[in-house]
């Protein structure tokens, strides 16, 4: 007998969580023909996720592929930079400001954003 109430209870209380769960999936949206669920205002008009194995990421002692677009800094002078340490240089991908060594083999540094660097 204690075995058929314990089995009762657990049954009851199952039901009771399960019905919680499918009366909130018909406010969220499940088949609700009232009420329509907008997320963040106006859909489709964010900007768009990149995948994470498109964004590229220089960091600390990564290697530069060999195709690599880039832009050489070589005058200072338009730029918040002090001087590159000896035997590297800065160059411009994209938006961003690496200090690499001179064979452009090897990122030094991730130095910044080039609107934050730009005077």
């Amino acid at each position: 007998m204690k075995i058929y109430s314990v089995f009762v209870w657990l049954l009851a209380l199952s039901l009771t969580f399960g019905g919680v769960d499918l009366v909130s999936a018909k406010e969220k949206g499940g088949n609700s023909k009232d009420k329509k669920v907008q997320l963040d205002g106006k859909p489709g008009k964010g900007q768009k996720a990149v995948p994470p194995g498109q964004i590229k990421r220089y960091t600390r002692g990564a290697k530069l592929p060999s195709d690599l677009d880039y832009t050489d800094i070589g005058d200072l002078v338009d730029w918040k930079l002090k001087p590159p340490g000896k035997g590297n240089r800065y160059i411009r991908v994209n938006d961003e400001i690496l200090e690499v060594t001179d064979d452009l083999s090897t990122v030094v540094d991730a130095v910044g954003i080039v609107g934050d660097l730009a005077k």
